[in-house]
């Protein structure tokens, strides 16, 4: 199984934005969280990935499709 992408996704400025995960150029924007994740599932043609976001909580993940993990 492939490795998936890791994505960021931060709400500024009244909108959701999407940037790789240790990038800081914008790659898109969407008005809700869900619209931003059907467009991370398109971008990724659905395969496996991981979306982190800050939450009050601390960083969280949401893994999305076939993700590879370490557990056995």
């Amino acid at each position: 199984m492939a490795r998936a992408d890791v994505y960021r996704i931060a709400f500024e400025n009244q909108r959701w934005t999407l940037y790789k995960a240790h990038g800081y150029k914008p790659i898109l924007h969407a008005e809700t969280h869900d619209e931003l994740i059907n467009h991370v599932l398109t971008l990724t043609r659905g395969k496996g990935v991981i979306v982190r976001f800050a939450s009050e909580a601390g960083v969280r993940e949401l893994r999305l499709g076939e993700v590879e993990t370490d557990e056995s």
